[in-house]
């Protein structure tokens, strides 16, 4: 019932927020030409559009921005001393206090904040940790401050559920702990907070946020952390979920920016994220310290920088790891009670958690992945997104499904990753150290797929530009790919094969390990090759039997291979290639696969060298 349950949730989040964003005319089951090489629509996507989630929080929100009124609140002196609230009711609090505290349970609170200064050396600042019933709605009028020195202890510390609503601001300052900690729900309307913590930033069972500015200052941990309860028997909106709508959110951090346990909604807004890990030296005291495992130690020291390597790096360089995860926006994998057998757990997984961006402007320099869905699924269905990272860009371990936005990544080890990769839409531009796009599994019942059926892809990579352990579906779109110069890799890499139906594609890359398309492709392919090299910046054009270009990519990197597919070409008809103003070649379309030029490296069309012909997906894995 557990996984019904949060499947359900996704599902319904995952129709929402992509409602009116799909492209999906040119989507093609690659099934029906790779003899069983998976399907479009994968757990965590549904084709039904609702509205229920959306507009259970939108309703939320409204009353929650509505409710700042001052009048008939009881006005509170400033005091040294802690100030107890034991009777629920409305209260004004202006100037310097030595905490405020909560003296029972089931308070039903308005403070009205008016700047306030509440500082305590010892103990939680502002302390409603012993009643979780409590329901406490704070409204900042001008500039308010909470700080905490004290070891070991949050700040703003509520057991029962915590909103902040009003025009003013409110800084939070922990030194010992965590600067705002939410036992139930956690809401934030209008106004602006600016956060620093020596632990997380925000933790609470869910956050949401609608018009709100949110400036994580520094934390030792996470930004924003959203945690289920330990005792969750049954998965709802309320727990583990954060939901940011129309937030300005700035983060530094040592952990993850933004982590919850089920779904991450973002939809508008701006983030400006940052993420600084800590690398530590590949020793026994370090691994059992930071509980690492050995595939933990993947980079190695670059001069003053770090850079991660391949699982199978055969140097003699130091390992190194990061000694916490520090993502920039992740939703992680989690285990529950099982209700048949307390001493058990059941970590669920398979698409039952989910990354949902609508629409935003983010800038994210990470040091470990920039968006991560842990055995779940992401969906970009728009906004604008400038990347860096060492190492993923966007990754999930079940589908990535892109169909709209702005997407550039300026340096990543791996720049699209899923289980699953669909692009159906968007302007994407990746730089990666290895591979550009790439569908992989550990899941042995997962069959990869890449599938591109729309959107502009421009693809730049130091591995297999497009790298799929499955199958590959090129419908729609324009896709460019700068492969790799080394011959142990090539600009498009399929295990079971490379079908194309229709787009574009243009892909350059070495001689050595050069991949043609499959042979029941329905769109003309022509693979070309040469012994000698096409220069760096070289523009290669298609032209037509009468000097048309049809379409042309100007290589960064010098290559001796190109993969052209266009919907203009035709049987019977005759075209060239050519490297700037010289012609590299001249030939007639008589198949659906024209070789021309250098045959060394051209590859089996039925999947690449030394691989098998195309049919159902076996067990084998990289």
């Amino acid at each position: 019932m557990k996984k019904f349950l949060i499947l359900m949730l996704t599902l319904a989040l995952s129709a929402c927020a992509c409602a009116g964003c799909k492209n999906e005319e040119n989507f093609v089951n690659p099934g029906d030409f790779l003899g069983g090489g998976g399907t479009g629509e994968v757990a965590g996507f549904a084709d039904d559009v609702t509205d229920k989630v959306k507009g259970e929080f939108s309703d939320g929100f409204s009353a929650l921005s509505a409710n700042t009124s001052i009048e008939g609140a009881t006005a509170v002196s400033p005091t040294e001393d802690v100030y107890t609230i034991s009777e629920s009711g409305s209260y004004l609090f202006k100037g310097s206090y030595g905490g405020i505290a909560l003296g029972a349970d089931g308070l039903k609170l308005h403070l009205i904040f008016d700047g306030v200064k509440i500082e305590k050396a010892s103990g939680i600042a502002f302390n409603g940790a012993d009643h979780k019933k409590a329901e406490v709605v704070v409204t900042l009028v001008g500039e308010s401050s909470v700080v905490s020195t004290a070891e070991g202890e949050n700040a703003v510390h509520v057991k029962g559920s915590l909103s902040f609503n009003g025009k003013g601001s409110l800084s939070v300052t922990s030194g010992g702990k965590n600067a705002i900690k939410v036992s139930k729900e956690l809401t934030v309307v209008d106004c602006s907070l600016a956060l620093s913590a020596s632990n997380h930033a925000v933790s609470a069972l869910s956050v949401s946020a609608k018009d709100a500015k949110i400036n994580v200052l520094s934390a030792g941990k996470d930004g924003v952390n959203a945690e289920c309860d330990d005792e969750t028997a049954a998965f709802t909106t309320k727990e583990g979920f954060v939901y940011l709508k129309d937030v300005d959110y700035s983060c530094q951090t040592a952990g993850d920016s933004i982590q919850a346990d089920t779904v991450v909604y973002l939809d508008g807004g701006n983030y400006d994220i940052k993420t600084v890990g800590v690398f530590v030296a590949d020793s026994a005291e370090n691994r059992e310290k930071y509980e690492l495992a050995a595939d933990d130690f993947r980079y190695i020291k670059s001069g003053n920088d770090y850079r991660k390597v391949a699982s199978d790096y055969m140097g003699r360089d130091a390992m190194y790891a990061l000694a916490q995860g520090c993502k920039g926006i992740k939703v992680g994998e989690i285990e529950y009670p099982d209700p048949t057998d307390p001493d058990k757990e059941i970590a669920v997984t398979e698409g039952d958690y989910s990354i949902i961006i609508e629409s935003g402007t983010f800038t994210i320099d990470s040091t470990d992945d920039a968006i991560h869905a842990n055995s779940g699924t992401l969906s970009v269905c728009g906004g604008s997104f400038t990347i860096s990272t060492y190492d993923d860009a966007l990754t999930s371990d079940v589908l990535t499904k892109i169909t709209g936005g702005e997407v550039t990544v300026t340096k990543s080890y791996e720049g699209i990753e899923g289980g699953y990769v669909e692009i159906m839409g968007g302007v994407i531009d990746v730089t990666a150290q290895d591979d550009g796009i790439n569908a992989a599994s550990d899941d042995l019942s997962v069959s990869e797929h890449i599938i591109i059926g729309g959107g502009k892809v421009n693809v730049n990579a130091g591995g297999d530009g497009i790298d799929s352990n499955g199958t590959i579906l090129i419908a729609g779109g324009e896709t460019y790919v700068a492969g790799p110069t080394s011959n142990m890799d090539c600009s498009v890499d399929s295990e079971y094969g490379t079908v194309i139906t229709g787009g574009y594609l243009f892909a350059v890359g070495p001689l050595g390990m050069v991949e043609t398309p499959a042979q029941n492709s329905t769109q003309c392919v022509v693979s070309f090759a040469r012994s000698a090299q096409i220069a760096a910046g070289t523009t290669i054009s298609l032209t037509d039997e009468k000097g048309n270009t049809l379409f042309s990519f100007q290589s960064p990197k010098v290559c001796q291979s190109v993969i052209l597919s266009c919907p203009e070409l035709e049987k019977g008809k005759t075209y060239q290639i050519f490297g700037g103003d010289s012609n590299l070649c001249e030939f007639t379309i008589s198949e659906i696969i024209t070789t021309v030029g250098s045959s060394g490296g051209i590859g089996n069309p039925n999947g690449g060298p030394n691989r098998p012909p195309v049919g159902p997906v076996g067990p084998e894995r990289r």
